[in-house]
């Protein structure tokens, strides 16, 4: 099943021989050092599938705080559309009072530059909302590619099942390397020796 120079032929001609004593060994080493990388690749496969379980986990954060800036983005709307109304009430009633004399027109001006601070207020929370959507959209496209990034869950991830399965094909050339007796017989017409591919 493997190929490779012949190491070990602890056998002779007319040998009894008994189910599974050895009967000659190819040069393992390489197939050693085959097995060696692949346990490498296995090892890294899961360790690359570790990383990008975080990466999602940081997506799903970055989420939930692009959600949470939507949210004060809102409430700072909610906070400023109250204060127009405040103000606004307040800069008519001034308006209303100067003809009376009940006021002055400092007082008048003072709001109406209260009335145009709250509207600038709201234009930038606005501003603010639409900017947080933007980066909950990122935020969550980001989410997606990570998620399509990972793969599958666990042992059922695609790179982990073919580094796995690459482990079990260089586990197996090494065990192929020694070549044992398969039942109880005699060793007839030997004509391998030492070196031998």
């Amino acid at each position: 099943r493997v190929s490779g120079p012949i190491v070990r032929l602890p056998i002779r001609d007319n040998q009894l021989v008994r189910q599974g004593d050895l009967l000659f060994e190819i040069d393992p080493r390489t197939f050693a050092a085959s097995l060696a990388q692949a346990r490498a690749q296995y090892d890294k496969a899961q360790d690359d599938y570790l990383a990008r379980e975080k990466q999602v986990e940081a997506a799903a954060a970055q989420v939930e705080v692009a959600r949470a800036a939507v949210l004060q983005a809102q409430s700072a709307i909610s906070e400023a559309s109250a204060q127009i109304e405040k103000d606004e009430a307040e800069y008519r009633r001034q308006q209303e009072l100067l003809p009376q004399r009940a006021t002055s027109q400092k007082a008048v001006d003072r709001a109406k530059a209260s009335y145009e601070v709250a509207l600038e207020q709201r234009k930038a929370a606005l501003a603010s909302l639409t900017q947080a959507k933007a980066s909950m959209v990122r935020a969550e496209a980001d989410l997606a590619e990570q998620r399509a990034n990972l793969g599958a869950p666990g042992d059922a991830n695609a790179s982990i099942r073919s580094a796995q399965a690459a482990l079990e094909q260089a586990e197996l050339n090494l065990e192929f390397t020694q070549v044992r007796a398969p039942v109880d017989g005699y060793v007839t017409n030997l004509n391998l020796r030492i070196g031998s591919q």
